[in-house]
């Protein structure tokens, strides 16, 4: 998994790289740019599609981090597929997920994660 170097309002680096958009932590250490549609910083409702890639990478944990206001959501499909894939689940605001999914990694977990970077 990769290691996350900073995060600030708008922003986060990866192994140092620069994220201007929400990412996709992947557990085999896929970074993907999150589909932000309209807005660059991606929708406040995490769908069903996105958490279905999360799974799919075989995670132990998802971590979402809902931005530094915790604003984003998971959708009512995403929540379901969530209690169906039977993976532990922890969403919380942005700074929070980032220590917590860098505490996880250290611990060994494998971790799937989305990082919302704005509100």
């Amino acid at each position: 998994m990769l290691r996350i170097d900073s995060f600030r309002f708008g922003s986060i680096v990866i192994e140092g790289r620069k994220y201007g958009r929400d990412v996709l932590m992947l557990a085999d250490g896929t970074v993907k740019q999150r589909k932000g549609g309209f807005w660059k910083f991606g929708s406040h409702v995490f769908k069903k599609e996105e958490i279905d890639e999360l799974v799919r990478a075989n995670p132990e944990v998802i971590v979402l981090g809902t931005g530094t206001n915790a604003r984003a959501k998971l959708a009512s499909d995403a929540e379901l597929l969530m209690k169906e894939a039977n993976i532990e689940l922890m969403a919380v605001p942005s700074h929070e997920a980032v220590e917590r999914l860098t505490r996880l990694v250290e611990e060994g977990k494998r971790v799937s994660a989305i990082i919302h970077i704005t509100c």
